[in-house]
């Protein structure tokens, strides 16, 4: 309030002047104040007015400035994952409707015409669905993965290409969840198929090769520090190899080293080979010896903890290793197969490389894989023949993986094949994809190879190994063989020929005809098994076929029912049932088109069942993002909640009690005016008023 002493009157004026204005001032500041706190409606309108509260306020806006930014994160993914639902909903509808009349199809014998007819409707199923698959919404592209500005899947050749990656962009709904926006492949199913290579390459060490990309004689990497080594009873001397980048960085290092303690000691330790590689090892010429013509080891440690010399190869676990002239080697390095090793580093390799068959995407095309140095210009060579493959590396194996992009028919699948006559490039690179370790559970489409066994005589009840009789090989002469496949013969190519041959010599021989007449083998140039018989026999005047027994699919599965034989070597060449095929569900649809266009019951019986695994994916997809809806609206719920309750706390504490404002606004303004009559009188007294 505005008072002053009952003396105030007996003091100078100035003295009074200045009690009375600051007086005064203290209350039309604190009016002021609250004419501010009036005009904001905030009773807390800086720190300084309560440092406490400031301190919770600005914590609560920062919470609810985070929850406003997930509100509009999940209201952004509400409205991504309806415009998903509302995409596989349509994908789910037209992949029941190819369904069904799939199954109208097979159920009575239509005519080629209609089934012609139903190849067009297919065809238009198959517009719409690339039209769903390359929808945009309000992330970009639906099914874009994390790249949603490109459209997703394209025509190429005469299928499509997916060129999205398998995952999503995903939106933050905080505590760690979040949802996707957009999906990857796995909402259309396999994008790709992947040929992964039969032979490890094992890849040697080279001078250029880094030290990240060994696995080191632990298995476990390469840890680069510092290193010490003695000569016989010398003193440890040190090496640094933290900054070595390649295998050559590290041995110059270490031979630098070496010649440094030659030159300070007049001992000669290395020979003119020095240190150097060979195969995976790191290798010492280590010449000097004892005066009686003992070796002297060269000893290598590591410092404290360190590990760098047991992940080089140049000391062992217990520490007892050393190099002499009868002990030259370092332990294996392992080098991992990388883009840029040389193609002359392949142990694998035994001969020069020359040309591959490539087919995919319904062309073809022969690369010459000579003149390649690095695994990069086999990469390049493959990739830029423009048939929509693509090459990687399998890091723990140490193979080569040939990926086919294109989905399409089943002529379109991808096969890696041996130019005939050539150098076995396809088969020394692990890329041949039918080759003898090829295991047969990779054929048609991964559905494998299946064989009677077990059948018993119906009379009897005993095993009756006639009805187990996959198929009969009739060869030119008339001569039936019977092939009886164990399920231990579809192990691989090799098992499978094995057991033919087998069957077929026994029969021969039990026939008193040469085994010589008839072989089982793979076929040099494209892919298939050949069947060849001795044509130099007279007895050959016709040629080799294939026939089903018992109902067995087998003949069928191998590729022979429809194979071709060639007059000219006697050889029947039968299909190639192990390619590479994309499963999406728009190889399913081109099936089911095909087989309708080529009157083919027995394609469109399998074109059934694949839709049936497309429309489950499709359903399953859509039902995860059914699930991410509802997380959603419960985040949404939950955050809305969190949001009002915040803000009811903030304004309990940051907020204005009108009502005792307006009081004490009152009260204050009494108080000023009280205060200014106050000073005015007092301003009139004089010493005139105290002497009368």
């Amino acid at each position: 309030m505005s008072t002053f002493p009952s003396s105030i009157a007996r003091v100078p004026n100035l003295l009074l002047s200045r009690m009375t204005g600051g007086s005064l001032t203290r209350t039309s500041l604190q009016i002021a104040r609250l004419q501010e706190k009036l005009a904001t409606g905030l009773a807390i309108n800086r720190p300084s007015d309560d440092s406490v509260k400031s301190a919770a306020i600005s914590l609560l806006n920062e919470r609810l400035e985070r929850g406003d930014q997930i509100l509009r994160n999940l209201q952004h993914a509400d409205s991504a994952l309806l415009e998903l639902d509302t995409a596989l909903g349509e994908a789910t509808d037209l992949l029941n409707e190819a369904h069904q009349i799939a199954l109208s199809q097979i159920d009575f014998a239509a005519g080629p015409d209609e089934r012609q007819s139903q190849a067009v409707v297919i065809q238009s199923m198959i517009d719409s669905m690339q039209s769903i698959a390359n929808r945009r919404g309000v992330a970009g592209h639906l099914f874009g993965g994390t790249t949603p500005g490109v459209a997703p899947l394209e025509s190429f050749l005469a299928g499509y290409r997916y060129r999205a990656g398998a995952q999503g962009l995903r939106t933050d709904l905080g505590d760690g969840n979040a949802v996707p926006l957009t999906l990857g492949s796995s909402a259309l199913g396999s994008t790709s198929a992947r040929h992964v290579g039969l032979v490890d390459l094992d890849p040697n060490l080279t001078p250029d090769t880094r030290i990240a990309d060994l696995r080191g004689a632990r298995g476990l990497g390469v840890e680069l520090g510092v290193v010490q080594f003695t000569f016989g009873d010398s003193e440890p001397r040190s090496i640094d190899l933290t900054n070595a980048d390649t295998v050559q960085d590290a041995i110059d290092a270490i031979e630098s080293a070496i010649r440094q303690y030659e030159d300070d000691t007049q001992i000669d330790v290395l020979g003119p080979d020095g240190v150097s590689i060979s195969g995976k090892r790191i290798v010492f010429d280590v010449v000097a010896d004892a005066a009686d013509g003992s070796d002297i080891d060269l000893v290598f440690s590591d410092q404290g903890a360190g590990t760098t010399a047991s992940d080089l190869g140049i000391n062992d676990p217990d520490g007892s290793m050393g190099f002499n002239r009868s002990a030259p080697d370092g332990l294996g390095l392992n080098p991992k197969l990388t883009l840029t090793t040389p193609i002359n580093a392949l142990s694998a390799l035994s001969d020069p490389l020359g040309q591959i068959r490539v087919r995919a995407a319904g062309a073809s095309s022969i690369l010459d894989l000579s003149q390649a140095t690095t695994v990069q210009d086999l990469r390049e060579r493959i990739q830029g023949a423009g048939l929509g493959l693509r090459v990687e590396i399998d890091p723990e194996q140490d193979r080569l993986v040939v990926v086919n992009e294109v989905a399409g028919s089943r002529d379109m699948a991808m096969a890696i094949e041996e130019v005939p006559g050539g150098a076995a490039t396809a088969a020394a690179l692990g890329i041949k994809t039918l080759d003898l370790q090829t295991p047969l559970s990779v054929f048609n489409d991964g559905r494998g190879v299946d064989a009677l066994t077990g059948n018993v005589d119906e009379v009897t009840g005993l095993p009756d190994p006639a009805r187990d009789v996959d198929f009969d090989i009739t060869l030119g002469n008339g001569f039936e063989i019977a092939i009886n496949l164990a399920p231990d013969d579809l192990a691989s190519v090799q098992s499978l020929l094995n057991a033919i041959n087998t069957q077929a010599d026994q029969q021969l021989t039990d026939a008193a005809l040469d085994p010589d007449l008839f072989t089982a083998s793979l076929n040099d140039g494209p892919n298939g098994i050949a069947f060849t018989q001795d044509t130099a026999d007279p007895s050959i005047t016709a040629g080799v076929q294939v026939t089903a027994r018992n109902n067995s699919t087998a003949s069928w599965q191998l590729g022979l029912l429809d194979a071709a034989y060639d007059q000219n070597t006697g050889t029947l060449l039968s299909e190639d049932r192990s390619r590479i095929r994309v499963n999406n569900a728009f190889s399913d649809l081109i099936d089911l088109r095909d087989s309708f266009e080529d009157d083919d019951t027995l394609g469109i019986q399998f074109a059934t069942e694949n839709l049936e695994q497309s429309l489950a994916r499709a359903t399953e997809s859509r039902a995860l993002v059914g699930g991410f809806n509802q997380q959603v609206q419960r985040a949404t719920r939950h955050q809305e909640d969190r949001s009002v309750l915040d803000q009811t706390i903030r304004s309990q504490l940051r907020d204005l009690d009108f009502v005792d404002a307006a009081s004490r606004f009152t009260l204050l303004q009494t108080q000023l005016q009280a205060g200014l009559q106050s000073a005015a009188s007092l301003n009139q007294l004089s010493l005139l008023d105290f002497l009368g």
